[in-house]
């Protein structure tokens, strides 16, 4: 659903999107064990699909930027994430924000498991290694095609910890009233630091001669621009003091003729 308080996206996990994660690591096959990153997201979009949250509304895309040579170059739109108003809206939005801040008030963990011995039954020594815990062993009939992974899982204690959240930033999100106004003020005022930079690129430099220079300075740029001047004009032979015997290049001598040589 769309808020048009929300001026950014929501950067901290909330209720709602730990729920999902604590309810599909508790049903995990192997709870010891625990699941992937990937695994706890694909699950979140299987058995969880309704639940939503507030998402902010859409920004125009600009036309293009200014880069130093005045030129304008097309600007990328931002991908969207896809899942827009799901609770887990993206893989990078689990890791790197719900799976983390859940980390850090010690309701998951994340384990380092090596893959042991294969037993003729089927199952297999796994090492289960935890920072919190230590090393313990186990026998189980989880398939591991690698012989070492990374599972996040419940701490034995999480139930104590659901509440170990600080208070939700909420107000760092949400415009606050008159903001919005201020900042299409400040984009389109003279003292705009982007909007100077843009106009510097639109006008063409002022001519040399406004310049505050010294006399001295204007003497000697005048001296130089009259002599290239003088150098571009075409030299005269006919006013050129010519040896006698020396006929300009203009009044060069005709080549004999010949007769025509007969069969």
């Amino acid at each position: 659903m769309i808020n048009h308080q929300l001026k950014t996206w929501v950067n901290f996990s909330t209720p709602e999107a730990r729920s999902i994660v604590r309810k599909i690591l508790a049903s995990a096959p192997h709870r010891e064990l625990g699941l992937k990153m990937h695994e706890i997201y694909e699950r979140a979009h299987e058995e969880f699909p309704d639940v939503t949250t507030d998402i902010p509304a859409g920004k125009p895309i600009p036309t293009g930027l200014r880069n130093h040579g005045g030129r304008i170059k097309p600007v990328k739109a931002v991908p969207l994430p896809p899942k827009l108003d799901h609770a887990v809206r993206s893989v990078k939005y689990l890791k790197k924000t719900i799976l983390e801040e859940m980390a850090m008030a010690q309701e998951i963990e994340k384990v380092h498991i090596k893959r042991g011995t294969l037993h003729d039954d089927g199952t297999r020594y796994i090492s289960i290694v935890s920072k919190t815990y230590g090393k313990t062993e186990i026998t189980s009939d989880l398939n591991m095609p690698m012989s070492n992974i990374w599972h996040w899982r419940l701490t034995p204690d999480y139930k104590t910890k659901i509440n170990n959240y600080p208070k939700p930033p909420i107000e760092k999100i949400l415009w606050k009233p008159g903001e919005k106004e201020a900042r299409r003020r400040a984009r389109g005022s003279a003292g705009s630091v982007v909007l100077q930079q843009t106009r510097k690129y639109e006008k063409p430099m002022e001519e040399t001669g406004k310049l505050d220079v010294s006399k001295e300075m204007k003497a000697d740029n005048d001296a130089v621009l009259q002599h290239s001047k003088n150098r571009e004009k075409p030299i005269e032979t006919g006013k050129l003091d010519v040896p006698e015997g020396i006929k300009p290049d203009n009044e060069r001598v005709k080549a004999p003729e010949f007769p025509a040589f007969g069969l």
